[in-house]
């Protein structure tokens, strides 16, 4: 399967080079009008204008040179020359931290992935300059979003040609377990030799699936917010009829506060409480429900990889159930950013009860799935 570039390159240097002129000549003929801070701000929009047309030439540049990425059964292969799967380590898509930001519900999705290839010891990919990322060379091949085709038919060729070296998880995991024979035709952890197939359904544990519940009872905390919206209600009423018949009068006027506080508790504990924390994990995959939010459903054939530990990137030492899935796949639950793989921090152990129960109940049905840190 080749893929090429200068399409979509050369659109977004026509699109960028034009708009930069049209407002560039706009810019010009402000400066000419206008006097003072206005002709100020025609300069700081004429030299926006110049850098615009200038990315675009530069974007039409890019497009002019030479580009083909090839991915088949003899390797990858670039215009200045290739390497075969016998000299390739692992290939993975890449995202950047940096430009990693959540929204409000933080399940924004990242910008387009970029494609490294990870070479064996010796093998050079000419053309490009190797960099070094986690003790590993690396080449940065080619920015998804630069591609005229899309990302799932990079991940489509990946899949079907580098097989196992195709890294869906962060290559310091390593499989707990590895039953069944080696297979060409699923995501890996890392390199060849960590490859193995995933758990077939006869392989899977005749255990009923379990489910977690939320540590502490939100019922409580429902009731509580309750009593204290109804109390303060009830000693706001008088302040409408002109009686105190209680306290002092800035006491009183407490109650007003009180009451919209007690309010505001009862509906947000209410949603937890109807909504609570839940995570089960069985034969046909996880199901992971946030306090206030729906459940969200993975199976097994969405994840790559999962695992209990710390959640990467931060100072807590307080365990996580993370999961990595497919690449290709999106799951409507927050994520971060790990060893450029998108990570999903289902839910944080000490949350649950029976929490020390979650690890073996994940090695139990993730099989070949469950993976053990570095």
């Amino acid at each position: 399967m080749e893929f090429t570039r200068s399409g979509r390159l050369r659109a977004n240097g026509r699109r960028r080079t034009g708009w930069g002129l049209a407002v560039g000549a706009g810019a010009i003929v402000w400066a000419v009008l206008a006097n003072g801070q206005g002709r100020d701000s025609a300069y700081l929009l004429m030299a926006l204008a110049a850098l615009g047309v200038l990315t675009g030439i530069r974007e039409l540049r890019r497009a002019a040179h030479p580009f083909s990425l090839r991915v088949d059964e003899r390797g990858i292969t670039l215009v200045d020359g290739g390497l075969g799967w016998g000299q390739i380590e692992g290939v993975a898509l890449h995202y950047r931290a940096a430009d990693h930001v959540d929204g409000d519900d933080g399940t924004t999705a990242p910008p387009p992935p970029h494609l490294h290839v990870f070479p064996t010891d010796g093998a050079e990919l000419p053309g490009l300059r190797a960099s070094f990322t986690g003790g590993r060379r690396v080449y940065d091949v080619a920015d998804a979003a630069e591609l005229d085709q899309d990302l799932g038919e990079l991940i489509e060729a990946l899949t079907r040609y580098a097989g196992p070296r195709f890294e869906g998880a962060p290559h310091g995991l390593r499989r707990a377990v590895a039953p069944g024979p080696v297979t060409l035709q699923t995501a890996g952890f890392g390199p060849l030799t960590d490859a193995a197939g995933f758990p077939r359904a006869a392989e899977v544990p005749a255990v009923a699936a379990r489910t977690f519940t939320a540590r502490h009872n939100s019922g409580a905390r429902l009731l509580l917010a309750l009593a204290l919206a109804v109390a303060g209600t009830a000693a706001t009423i008088p302040l409408f009829t002109g009686h105190l018949p209680w306290g002092p009068e800035p006491a009183a006027a407490l109650a007003p506060l009180g009451a919209t506080l007690g309010w505001c508790l009862s509906v947000l504990s209410f949603r937890r409480w109807a909504r609570p924390l839940r995570l089960r994990i069985g034969p046909d995959g996880l199901a992971v429900q946030n306090f206030a939010a729906l459940e969200v459903a993975i199976g097994w054939d969405q994840v790559v990889a999962v695992t209990v530990a710390r959640r990467p990137g931060v100072t807590e030492k307080h365990l996580w159930l993370l999961l990595w899935p497919v690449p290709g796949h999106s799951i409507d639950l927050p994520h971060d950013i790990a060893d450029g793989h998108r990570t999903y921090p289902l839910v944080e152990l000490r949350r649950l009860r029976d929490s020390d129960e979650v690890e073996r109940t994940a090695r139990c049905f993730a099989g070949s799935r469950y993976a053990e840190p570095a």
